[in-house]
Order: C-alpha cells, then sequence, then structure tokens
C-alpha cells in the first residue's frame, strides 16, 4: 500500500495528472504507476450475432463486423500503449526514476478497486476525455471512484501549479478531523503553508473543535492558520481559497446519503465542480 497511481486517458487533464503523479510520487518517495483502462474493447466482437434477423444469413456480412471489432480493440490496445508511452516519458522528465504502467480492459472504477491495496493515493483528472470541452464537467466516473475506493483521491485540474499552500475544508465531524490527522502523518504536504477553515457558527463549541484540528497539525510541524466563517460552504470555501492564494484544498468525501444528496446536493461534487485547484478528497 505505497504506490501513487495516476489514471490517464489522453485527454488534455493526463498532462495534468501526469504532473501532479510525479510530484505526489517525489514528495511521499512513493512509487509511480500509470493506469490506462480499455473499456471492454472486445465486448461487441463476442457478441452472438447469429440470431439478427435483419442480416439473415449473411454469414459473410457477420465475420465482417466481427473482424471489423477485433480490429478495433488491437487499435485501442495500440492507441493505449503510445498513451502510457508519452505519459512515462512525462513522468520521468519531472524526476520519476522507475515508473511503472498498467494497460487494462475494464471500466476505470473496476480496474482501480481491483489494486487500490497497492495503492497509497490515487491521482485522477477532474475532466475524462468525453468532458474537454466542458468548464465545469466532473469526469463521469470521478463520483464512483470517489465513493468506491477506500484510498485518498487528488483531483487535478486541467493546468499543473506545485502547491505552496493548502487548505483544509473542516467541518468539526470525525471524518473532516480524520482528514486533518491523515494530512498531518503524511509527508505529502509537509512544509506547505497549511490553513484550516470552517463553516458553521462562530461559537465556542466550533472553536474547541478548530483548536483541536489545528493542534493535531501543530504536532506534527504544521505552523497553521485557522479561520470560522459563516454562509454557504462552497462558496466561503471558494472566497477563502482566492484571497489567500490556496494551490490546493484538502477534504473529506460525501458526507451524507445519497438519498441526502438528491435533496440538497453534495458538498463534494460542488467543490469538484468550482474549484480550478487540485483537491485531495479523503475518506
Amino acid at each position: 500500500m505505497n504506490k501513487v497511481i495516476a489514471c490517464i486517458d489522453g485527454s488534455r487533464s493526463s498532462l495534468s495528472v501526469c504532473d501532479y503523479a510525479a510530484w505526489a510520487s517525489r514528495r511521499m518517495n512513493s512509487p509511480l504507476t500509470l493506469l490506462h483502462v480499455i473499456h471492454n474493447p472486445h465486448a461487441d466482437a463476442q457478441r452472438d450475432l447469429s440470431g439478427n434477423l435483419s442480416l439473415g444469413g449473411r454469414e459473410a456480412l457477420l465475420e465482417q463486423m466481427v473482424e471489423a471489432e477485433e480490429q478495433r480493440g488491437k487499435l485501442l490496445r495500440e492507441q493505449g500503449r503510445a498513451i502510457l508511452h508519452d505519459a512515462l516519458e512525462r513522468v520521468r522528465a519531472n524526476g520519476v526514476a522507475d515508473p511503472g504502467s498498467l494497460l487494462r480492459n475494464d471500466g476505470v472504477t473496476a480496474a482501480l478497486d481491483d489494486i487500490q491495496e497497492e495503492a497509497r493515493l490515487v491521482v485522477v483528472g477532474k475532466q475524462g476525455k468525453d468532458g474537454d470541452m466542458l468548464k465545469q464537467h466532473v469526469g463521469s466516473h470521478l463520483e464512483s471512484i470517489i465513493r468506491t475506493l477506500k484510498r485518498g483521491v487528488l483531483v487535478a485540474p486541467l493546468e499543473y501549479r506545485e502547491p505552496e499552500r493548502f487548505l483544509i475544508a473542516y467541518d468539526g465531524s470525525a471524518t473532516a478531523h480524520t482528514v486533518v490527522e491523515k494530512v498531518s502523518e503524511s509527508p505529502l504536504l509537509k512544509g506547505l503553508e497549511a490553513h484550516i477553515l470552517m463553516v458553521g457558527d462562530d461559537n465556542q463549541e466550533n472553536r474547541s473543535r478548530l483548536d483541536n484540528a489545528r493542534g493535531t497539525l501543530a504536532q506534527n510541524g504544521f505552523d497553521a492558520r485557522a479561520q470560522i466563517r459563516t454562509g454557504d460552504v462552497a462558496e466561503a470555501v471558494c472566497a477563502y481559497r482566492q484571497e489567500h492564494d490556496i494551490h490546493l484544498l484538502a477534504m473529506g468525501a460525501y458526507g451524507h446519503s445519497r438519498l441526502r444528496r438528491w435533496f440538497v446536493g453534495s458538498t463534494t461534487t460542488n467543490m469538484i465542480m468550482r474549484s480550478p485547484i487540485p483537491l485531495i478528497i479523503l475518506r
């Protein structure tokens, strides 16, 4: 359980994913593996077409269809190997000495679920190949990945910027304090300027929780600034990020049930959509 696993798909996000994954690998002194997933390239080729009424007994046409799908699968694998080759060159140029690569025929969530026991951190792009042109598109698999994995997930924006300051979005919950503990114990953010923001009522109870979180960071060498603000969570965090030029946001994942999300929305998904900086999402 010590690898950084970076998910690349050839989209614009893949460049930033490579850069953030290389940064994380260096900071944590962890090996890096690049993962590219081909989603079931032979699914159509393996389908039984013999009973298709519109094709009747045209065996030659059926054979051509199967051959075409097999050829498509081969081309997708070649494309995948080329994407991995270019990504390996990029992370080597970013100081990763011996990166690994993995080409899988599967869905990305299933592939990550299979290998997550090897992972210390998973790096994914905010935008995948189907959403390159949408400014606030959240990759179609991203929510599923975050909900499925038990590992930390770094969601990379389109542009890389080496982090110098980070912010923990803190709500006083057990999940939020777990985030504080994991951040304080990991070498990933050591030496960076630390901030903690709690959005809620400015009362003694919340101040006590915030002081406790700051104390946990202090025990591990962080001199963190801590602040309470009122109002909408996403609005307050975005405003604080802009005021202090925050480069990375750390937060807990999906504190509410799916049912509640349908009614009031998910703060996690909202943050992902609105954030131009990387997010580290911890469970």
